[in-house]
């Protein structure tokens, strides 16, 4: 018989290539999920430093815009305050005095702005202090000309005049500056916000790219499952294949063994009766002749041992006797099954002193020997566990027709057993086979304390049975 390999041993070489190949395809399936986080958080980072970017862009737009509307805001107060002047010069009306009594408080803090936006610097503090000074030098004519209620002289008023050429300019050259800064500013931000752009841009890409990939790579692993799924289908058909190969020889070599023991035990019983037999028989016949040839007088002192060497030779011969009914019960081939059955019954209760209630046919049943012995080997094989394990006070022995089965039974009320526990017991196992051999089926029904119940059902058909029952004596 030919030993079954291990698994591992007949593993194809192609499974065991596609297990490798899934489990780097499982290692660069979560390098690209690592791969792909790290590039959806730069991509979180570069979208939120963009708008860091554009907001700080946006303020210093606003920013710009607020120090040139600062510097205007300086030219309209003195053009106000100017006009004011002019306005209350001609008209008397103090009403008109109020832009320039204005301007004489807010100019200055509008000169300390606009100084605060210039910044430090040679250039930045020369400008400011030309314009201060300017401004300076014109507030004080509307102040003489506000003070004699008249404008000033012709030399007085060009100088004003030139003086407010001279703010205008410097003015100017300020907000030149300053929108000099801001388009440095603006320029900067946008060049961070294009290369950010094109970051993201990078960034999206690559993460779109992983997605195909690690796209491709499910896909490819799926297959590749399909592929080791169809191989372990395969696998698993040659292997139940092999079992059930195996299962069958191992089954077959059962039958035979168990066969051979049969008729092993056949052979046995036929040399016991036949040789053993025939020379217990023939010593007790000589041992009687002895008996009978002596005279009395002489006997009279070996009686004793004669009756003894007698008794001993009948146990002998009984034993002999007791010895191949269980080699080849004599009944079951003369009288057959159901003969069988109650004469071992019968004997169980006188020997074991269990009471036995027997539930059989009336009529014995036309079945091959075969079946006969194994129905019969395993009604021997229950009660002799019986007899050794159980200490049941009663037994009931039955044998049953059904529609296509015949069913024998053997249940007690015994100390019971674990039944699964106790699967793999020989004698069990050995009931187990019998039936199996004859595509039967064996129940056994027990627990601690409950007592137990065999089963073993044989297919039996009814046209068997009514031939049987045609048969029977009416």
């Amino acid at each position: 018989m030919k030993l079954i390999k291990p698994l591992g041993a007949s593993f194809p070489a192609s499974l065991r290539a596609y297990a490798r190949a899934e489990r780097i395809a499982r290692f660069g399936r979560h390098g690209l999920l690592a791969l792909g986080c790290a590039l959806v958080l730069s991509l979180f980072g570069s979208s939120f430093w963009q708008a860091g970017t554009s907001l700080r862009a946006l303020g210093d737009l606003q920013l710009h815009a607020e120090r040139t509307g600062r510097v205007d805001s300086l030219m309209i107060q003195l053009v106000e305050a100017e006009n004011g002047v002019r306005g209350y010069l001609l008209t008397r009306n103090r009403a008109y005095l109020e832009p320039y009594l204005n301007s004489l408080a807010t100019v200055t803090y509008t000169l300390d702005d606009i100084h605060l936006d210039l910044g430090k610097g040679p250039e930045s503090e020369q400008l400011l202090a030309q314009l201060t000074g300017l401004i300076t030098l014109r507030m004080r004519i509307l102040s003489d000309e506000v003070e004699r209620g008249q404008l000033v002289d012709r030399s007085a008023s060009a100088d004003g005049r030139r003086y407010m050429d001279e703010i205008r300019k410097t003015l100017g050259e300020i907000k030149r500056r300053t929108r000099a800064q801001g388009q440095q500013s603006f320029e900067a931000s946008i060049s961070h916000v294009d290369r950010t752009r094109w970051v993201v841009a990078t960034l999206a890409g690559g993460a779109l790219a992983l997605l195909l990939i690690l796209f491709l790579v499910l896909r490819a692993q799926v297959r590749l499952r399909e592929q080791i799924a169809r191989l372990l289908a395969q696998e698993n058909v040659r292997l139940e294949r092999q079992v059930r190969a195996r299962t069958a020889e191992l089954s077959d070599l059962a039958s035979y063994l168990t066969n051979t023991r049969e008729a092993e035990k056949a052979s046995l019983a036929r040399e016991l009766h036949d040789e053993l037999g025939a020379l217990l028989t023939a010593v007790r016949m000589d041992v009687a002749w002895i008996a009978r040839k002596l005279e009395p007088a002489a006997l009279a002192p070996h009686r004793e041992r004669f009756d003894r060497l007698l008794r001993t030779l009948d146990s002998g011969i009984a034993l002999k006797r007791r010895i191949i009914d269980d080699l080849r019960p004599p009944l079951l081939q003369e009288l057959g099954l159901v003969a069988a059955l109650r004469t071992l019954g019968e004997e169980f209760a006188k020997n074991a002193g269990v009471e036995v209630a027997l539930d059989l046919p009336d009529a014995d049943l036309p079945l091959p020997p075969e079946i006969s012995l194994a129905l019969f080997r395993i009604a021997q094989e229950a009660l002799t566990n019986v007899r050794r394990h159980a200490h049941a006070q009663r037994v009931e022995l039955s044998l049953q027709i059904t529609p296509g089965h015949m069913q024998l039974a053997v249940a007690d009320d015994g100390a019971g057993f674990d039944a699964d526990a106790a699967r793999g017991r020989h004698g069990l196992a050995g009931m187990r086979h019998r039936v199996q051999m004859f595509a039967g089926d064996l129940v056994i029904d027990s627990g601690h304390g409950q007592g137990t119940r065999i089963r073993a059902s044989l297919p039996y058909e009814h046209e068997v049975q009514g031939e049987a029952s045609a048969d029977a004596p009416q």
